[in-house]
């Protein structure tokens, strides 16, 4: 059998996209020449909850060079709604500040966004609750995390060993709200010619088409996406937001046109997702040599130590806030840090050392399982 050769671990390759990259002419989805586009501005909720009972559309659309106004009213119904962050212009409800009320379809980006400040909206407030805290009593369990791992998970009797075990630990952490805000902001570029051609920022241009028929209730083969480099993503660029789906309703309404949409850096922070903060509580029980004899958490997150008696819950809690999304390590990045650091304080009360502490609880199988890994380098690397 022939030996393996690296073919880029440790080369010095040329990158195909670098010349195009250090030049500035590498081509994004807001850039596409496609003649003389329509630009679109979104029109946003001031209000944290409560419904729409007025726009007042017509100084915007008096404006030279609006093309049209979109609202609740002459946006047009959906195919699905399933999904109720895609769900835009689908009625008066107002589920967050910032949240998606309307969009101005104008010749130039400053008359869109010009014409789109100057619409005139009347609310009817309703209560709102924006504060996540763990002793919440409307905390509710998920079907299934991240995306297909059960809610909750059990092995042995954590109580008992934590009223029996020599050294405890308990402890509350938290972690706080992380934006992607990649450096090329979310824009789509969509034509609609009786079939739709997107230009869209996206880290998968697969799921955006599904995604985008499923809600238009078009045939998948009406339905391209086309993203020639995206300027990062972190993960938020993974499925298709709100504002995709509004390029597409104002691209409908100018048929045989293209329409841009870019997000501005603010709209960045309320419109493409987030990861959410968690509040953490962390237990550890151990023997004073640092064997651990038992693992709770209240974070989703498969355990790398080895303990007899391991419990993991998970719960939610709904608030009027933008709608959270993947970000670059979902799930582990939060989930990793209540029972990492507690083995960092764990390891001072015992006297140890931080790696001696995670050595000694090296496992052998996977503990989730009990299978074999299949490599595993952990100690090697510590």
């Amino acid at each position: 059998m022939p030996a393996l050769h690296a073919r880029a671990i440790g080369r010095d390759l040329v990158r195909r996209d670098g010349r195009l990259k250090v030049t500035g002419t590498a081509p994004y989805a807001y850039e596409g020449p496609l003649g003389k586009p329509a630009y679109c501005h979104l029109i946003q909720a001031t209000i944290a909850r409560g419904r729409v009972t007025g726009m007042e559309t017509t100084s915007a659309q008096a404006i030279d060079g609006v093309i049209t106004v979109l609202t609740a009213d002459n946006a047009g119904r959906l195919a699905s709604t399933d999904d109720n962050e895609l769900a835009v212009l689908q009625s008066d409800e107002v589920a967050f500040r910032r949240q998606i009320i309307g969009a101005v379809i104008a010749e130039t980006s400053e008359i869109a966004r010009h014409a789109a400040e100057i619409v005139g909206v009347t609310y009817a407030q309703a209560p709102h609750d924006v504060e996540l805290s763990a002793d919440r009593a409307d905390l509710y369990k998920p079907y299934r995390i991240n995306p297909s791992y059960p809610t909750d998970t059990a092995d042995g009797d954590v109580a008992s060993a934590m009223a029996t075990a020599p050294v405890t630990l308990e402890r509350t952490y938290s972690t706080a709200m992380y934006h992607n805000n990649p450096m090329e902001p979310h824009t789509t570029t969509a034509l609609w010619d009786g079939s739709l051609t997107m230009w869209d920022s996206s880290q998968g241009v697969h799921s955006a088409r599904s995604v985008i028929a499923r809600v238009f209730g078009f045939d998948h083969e009406q339905v391209r996406v086309v993203c020639p480099h995206v300027g990062g993503g972190f993960g938020s660029k993974g499925t298709p937001h709100a504002p995709v789906v509004v390029a597409v309703m104002a691209a409908r309404a100018v048929p045989g046109r293209a329409v841009k949409l870019a997000l501005t850096r603010q709209q960045m922070f309320f419109l493409v997702g987030y990861r959410t903060p968690t509040i953490q509580k962390t237990q550890l029980a151990a023997d004073r040599d640092g064997h651990l004899a038992a693992i709770a958490l209240d974070v989703p997150t498969r355990s790398m130590y080895a303990a007899p008696n391991r419990r993991t819950t998970h719960r939610l809690a709904a608030l009027d806030v933008p709608v959270p999304t993947w970000m670059r390590a979902p799930g582990e990045c939060p989930g990793m840090f209540g029972p990492e650091v507690a083995l960092d304080e764990l390891a001072e009360q015992l006297g140890l050392d931080p790696i001696e502490l995670r050595i000694r609880n090296e496992p052998s199988v996977d503990p989730a399982s009990g299978r074999p890994w299949s490599s595993r380098n952990l100690v090697a690397c510590l």
